[in-house]
């Protein structure tokens, strides 16, 4: 019978017997429908019974993982970080002992040593120096030796010499001292370094930068005493340029007098000044000194402050205070029988594990000392609720020893500091503040200067009037002029103020200008950049040619914000072959790559551009960022950059350890940003990575994703393009204390080959690099 015919018939049964007696086959059927009930509930009943067992069962299989892996943490952080602060202890005494040693050393076995075993260096730079001076042979003095240095600036002070040629080259000599000086400076370490040679050094660049300003005068008086012979047949003036490598001197001398005359321009070197019309008829010069150097900004204080913040951005490893040249030894080999004690089995497989840590430590440690009076970064702070799951706070109880762990190893690790406060200085709004802003393109010398005695020719001889003034400035607007200046609240009277000094120039083909610049003028009496007095600005964008006005005659310079690329969009770090990468980052205005090995490179491009002398050449990671800074394109936040741009602030030590753990696994792999870690929590760090072994291009699906914690690292279960931020941690993976071990533990035997035998220098200059750049924090998420 059909069900519903039979549930028809049922139906009937149940109505009619509601009326009278049922049959027996009535009886039956309801009996069957009655047990078939039963038997249907019952089944529900034991399917649900199911369920719930098989969840319980998950939910222990479960929790057992967790606590294995909790407890495997536990264990595993036990070796790991111990190992790590005796790895770096040991190497702090075996770099004090190194360098005790190459001291003891002559100057061409400390160029072998160095570059046979590639220890440190800022030897290698200082020594190099040395070597090229005995090399060349031409007399140079020793910069760092007072005796020969204030023998060099006297007899050049005295030097009678008035050919411009000689001179310019004198002061091409000048600046390779100076350039020694720095150098000896930025690498000395500390305490190689008195307090007292230090303040030596420091004198003696201030000596040879005045030294070096009165050779570009002894040169324009040179010129202006025999001006008349330089006059042009065409405009009745002395209108003269001498260039060479470091400077440009435009002069320009009034010898017609005209008085409908308003400026010139020096066409071929794309400069054009304005006379005042009450210069016209004076006997007066005008200079234009272009130096592509700046000895201006040094002056100031604000600079030495900014230079103060910008340092401030210590290594998680760097090295503190040096022992005592007497410290024993013997301590290096304690600590390296507790090393072998406490090596994982993986480490007591790979005998080279213990020489590659020695090597990367020490380097860092050698950039440390170089880095003279570093300080931690600062970030940011913000709180945030954590949005770690139920089963990770499980883990976090059951591994809460590690709390205390964290804390032992950031007082532990040698040369951790405490981060501190920089503290805010109040600037005026008209003075340039080197925190905002930064100066490119060299100095400009803007002079009205009075005309020398010009010789005369009288019955076949030349009268000369010598005057031992040197160059005189002629003062704009006179003093009585300026009395006469009336206030912004007065009314033009009839006294006018006087007319201002134009300028017209090119913007200097060797830096990077990503917008219109903003010229400064100096102020001498508060040794100051301001931008006051100076007004009518416009720029030529396509041309990049900028003109202004100011009230008098001054030196002025060009600048440009100093974060004006920052933040960045992205960034990653590329293997390209062992010991060899390449990092990119892609910032407000432009796509930066520098390739880092032993040493560093700005990449070349297929489009010359302003700092194409900069491109392809290999020079320390120090260098790379001074010259890059220098030359405009500044990708370097400073110590207090999160007060003017915006930033993701994470954890302030997490971040300056994970530079270094970044740095240490960057030759075997691949590194580069999530979009993520914009959302993520103010402790925890998301990142991608993949294993790469050659320069071959990596598919988007290879990357997986990490998460790093001050207590722990693991990897992750969702990916990069998953819709939805999970904690859970991908499956047949552990926890790691840090990214170093994790990388390393889930590494291949050839990546983890890599990691173990990384090349001391390479790790150095990729560090310093990473730490420089702030890639972590200074990197945000692109509406």
């Amino acid at each position: 019978m059909p069900p519903k015919q039979k549930k028809k018939q049922m139906t009937s049964i149940v109505s009619s017997a509601k009326g009278q007696r049922l049959t027996r086959s009535e009886e039956k059927l309801v009996r069957q429908e009655e047990e078939k009930k039963r038997s249907e509930e019952e089944e529900i009943r034991l399917a649900a019974e199911r369920v719930e067992q098989e969840r319980i069962e998950k939910l222990r299989l479960e929790e057992e993982e967790r606590t294995r892996i909790a407890e495997a943490d536990k264990e595993r952080k036990q070796n790991e970080l111990p190992e790590l602060i005796q790895i770096l202890e040991r190497n702090r005494i075996a770099v004090t002992k190194m360098n005790k040693n190459l001291r003891e050393m002559n100057k061409e076995t400390h160029l072998k040593l160095a570059d046979q075993t590639k220890l440190s260096k800022g030897w290698v730079r200082r020594y190099s120096l040395e070597w090229q001076r005995y090399m060349r042979c031409d007399g140079t003095p020793d910069p760092a030796i007072s005796q020969a240095i204030n023998t060099f600036i006297n007899l050049t002070k005295e030097n009678p010499n008035v050919d411009v040629k000689s001179l310019f080259e004198g002061g091409g000599t000048i600046l390779q001292l100076l350039d020694e000086l720095e150098i000896l400076l930025s690498d000395t370490p500390p305490d190689e370094l008195p307090e007292a040679t230090a303040n030596q050094y420091q004198q003696t660049i201030w000596d040879l930068q005045e030294l070096l300003s009165n050779i570009n005068d002894k040169v324009t008086d040179i010129l202006l005493q025999k001006a008349i012979d330089l006059v042009d047949i065409e405009t009745g003036n002395m209108q003269e340029v001498v260039t060479d490598e470091n400077i440009t001197l435009c002069l320009w001398a009034n010898f017609n007098k005209n008085p409908r005359f308003k400026g010139y321009a020096f066409v071929n070197h794309n400069v054009e000044f304005e006379l005042p019309k009450p210069l016209a008829m004076s006997d007066i010069a005008v200079r234009i000194l272009h130096t592509h150097y700046d000895h201006i900004s040094c002056r100031s204080p604000t600079f030495y402050a900014h230079q103060r913040a910008f340092k401030i951005k210590t290594t998680a490893v760097e090295i503190g205070a040096a022992p005592n040249e007497d410290e024993e030894p013997q301590a290096e080999g304690e600590q390296q029988e507790t090393i072998e004690d406490q090596k994982a089995p993986e480490e007591q497989k790979a005998p080279e594990d213990q020489k590659a840590s020695e090597e990367q430590h020490t380097l860092e440690a050698m950039q440390s000392i170089d880095e003279e009076g570093k300080a931690p970064r600062l970030s940011r702070t913000k709180s945030a609720a954590s949005t770690s799951s139920k089963d990770e706070t499980e883990i976090k109880s059951s591994a809460s020893s590690k709390d205390v762990i964290g804390e032992d190893v950031d007082k532990k690790l040698p040369g951790i500091d405490t981060i501190q406060e920089i503290p805010t200085v109040e600037i005026d709004d008209n003075i340039v503040d080197f925190r905002l802003y930064t100066p490119l393109g060299g100095v400009y010398y803007y002079d009205v200067l009075k005309l020398p005695p010009q010789p005369k020719f009288v019955k076949g001889w030349r009268i000369v009037q010598l005057k031992d003034t040197g160059l005189q400035t002629c003062i704009y607007p006179p003093e009585s002029t300026k009395e006469d200046i009336p206030t912004p609240d007065e009314k033009e009277g009839e006294n006018p103020p006087a007319p201002p000094a134009g300028i017209t120039i090119k913007l200097p083909p060797k830096a990077l200008f990503f917008e219109q610049p903003k010229p400064a003028r100096w102020d001498p009496e508060g040794q100051q950049w301001r931008t006051d007095g100076i007004h009518s600005i416009t720029f030529e964008p396509e041309e990049q040619i900028l003109s202004f006005k100011m009230d008098t005659f001054n030196i002025f310079t060009l600048t440009q914000r100093y974060h004006i690329n920052m933040p960045f969009q992205f960034w990653e770090i590329r293997p390209l072959a062992e010991n060899d990468a390449i990092l990119t980052v892609v910032a407000a205005f432009i796509t930066v790559k520098i390739r880092i090995k032993d040493l560093c490179q700005l990449c070349p491009v297929s489009v010359v551009d302003n700092i194409s002398n900069l491109r392809g050449k290999w020079m320390s990671a120090s260098s790379l960022i001074v010259s890059m800074i220098n030359a405009g394109l500044n990708i370097f936040p400073g110590a207090d950059s999160e007060k003017y741009v915006q930033i993701n602030a994470k954890n302030k030590q997490l971040t300056l350890h994970l530079y270094t753990e970044m740095a240490l696994v960057s030759s075997a792999i691949a590194l580069r940003c999530s979009k993520w870690n914009f959302t993520s929590d103010h402790e925890e760090i998301l990142l991608q990575a993949c294993e790469s072994l050659s320069s071959e291009m990596i598919a988007d699906e290879d990357w997986s994703l990490y998460m790093v914690r001050p207590e722990r690292s693991h990897k992750l279960k969702m990916k990069e393009s998953s819709e939805e931020l999970s904690n859970e941690i991908a499956e047949n993976t552990d926890f790691y204390s840090n990214l170093y071990h994790m990388m390393r533990g889930l590494a291949s035997d050839a990546a983890k080959e890599r990691i173990l035998t990384i090349d001391n220098l390479f790790n150095s200059n990729m560090h310093e690099i990473l730490d420089a750049t702030q890639l972590l924090t200074h990197t945000v998420q692109v509406n």
